[in-house]
């Protein structure tokens, strides 16, 4: 399994140190459980002071490179793509898995062919399923990653949509595949929550971070947590998002934080906002259903949650505002949303069901 920063959640390091998204704690639940289950399972990862070889919960851990290592114009080359391939030859496994357009796509099927190995590949927002949306600026990684999708033997979607913009765009068919989520046997009632509206993702312009600002600016009476890091290529937003909130009394701004410590935030919250203008599928999403936390969102994969009640779909912060407004202050509506959400995850997010489609597709 390939995620340059999975080590930041298979650690749970300082996530101001490390760069830590929905992909990397999808790798390391999904890592977790499937050495849980009786497989041998190698996670290669970054460098970030680690010893090269680990083990953590079942699972190795094989570094490679640091981003800072090697010549620009030439670090791809050395020491990127030499000691990936060489973390990926000391794994030795039958099958290979990444998730997420890039580079990383191609070289993972570059070494699949030459050793005659399976390559499984899952997507990882809308993004990835059409050439004029893929957050990849850079030709050679556009190159490499049109090539690895081409040859992986199978692959997985996280929503129905994926696999359709993929058919239309790519010809390529892909078995859709839920995410992993840790499930608290346990969770508080709405009631006993001390917040109100809770917002945590990275700050990415697709994320639009600003917009939850603005929402918590429009409800001063509210209880408002905000978290997340800043995204490497987009540092000036992070800063204008913690300027922006610092003025805001009503508003706790964590920056970024431990996986672990989300736990708690979830745990603590009465709403879940997304203001996203397009995803995946959020793992925050299914943290919040999890801990029976509705979620008034600008993003519906699938239309999940109005079709399941599991919150409020919305189109712009007015209807967030809105949303909140009204769940709150209905507390019997919002005690009902909590426990579809609740009944949602524990049926759903259960590990073994979770992982059917991702064995089906690594052990074929």
């Amino acid at each position: 399994m390939l995620n340059y920063y999975a080590w930041g959640v298979i650690a749970d390091l300082d996530g101001k140190k490390v760069h830590i998204g929905g992909e990397e704690v999808q790798h390391a639940l999904m890592s977790r459980y499937l050495a849980k289950s009786g497989l041998d399972v190698t996670s290669v990862v970054g460098d970030f002071g680690q010893q090269a070889l680990e083990q953590v919960s079942g699972v190795k851990v094989r570094k490679t490179f640091k981003k800072t290592a090697g010549l620009p114009g030439l670090r791809f080359f050395a020491p990127r793509l030499t000691s990936t391939w060489a973390a990926m030859r000391a794994a030795d496994a039958d099958v290979y898995y990444v998730s997420c357009a890039g580079a990383n796509v191609g070289i993972a099927a570059a070494f699949c062919q030459r050793h005659k190995r399976r390559l499984v590949f899952r997507i990882a927002s809308d993004s990835d399923c059409a050439p004029d949306t893929l957050l990849l600026s850079g030709s050679r990684d556009r190159m490499l990653y049109h090539y690895g999708l081409r040859r992986a033997d199978a692959i997985l979607a996280q929503t129905d949509k994926q696999a359709e913009l993929l058919m239309k765009n790519y010809g390529l068919h892909a078995d859709v595949a839920g995410m992993f989520s840790d499930v608290p046997e346990t969770i508080l009632a709405p009631a006993a929550r001390a917040t109100d509206l809770l917002w945590l993702a990275n700050m990415r312009s697709m994320k639009r971070p600003e917009w939850f600002v603005d929402i918590v600016r429009k409800v001063p009476d509210l209880v408002c947590e905000m978290a997340g890091g800043a995204h490497p290529e987009e540092l000036d937003l992070y800063a204008r998002v913690e300027q922006g909130a610092a003025s805001l009394p009503n508003l706790r701004f964590h920056g970024q934080v431990k996986f672990g410590s989300t736990r708690k935030l979830f745990a603590n919250a009465r709403i879940f906002v997304n203001t996203s203008s397009f995803e995946g599928f959020p793992n925050t999403y299914l943290q919040a259903w999890a801990n029976g936390v509705p979620v008034v969102a600008t993003f519906d994969p699938d239309g999940i949650i109005k079709r399941l009640g599991l919150g409020v779909a919305v189109a712009d912060i007015d209807g967030a505002v809105a949303a909140a407004r009204a769940l709150l202050a209905d507390p019997a509506e919002l005690a009902a949303c909590s426990a579809r959400c609740r009944d949602y995850a524990v049926a759903r997010l259960a590990p073994e069901t979770v992982a059917a489609p991702y064995l089906s597709a690594l052990l074929a």
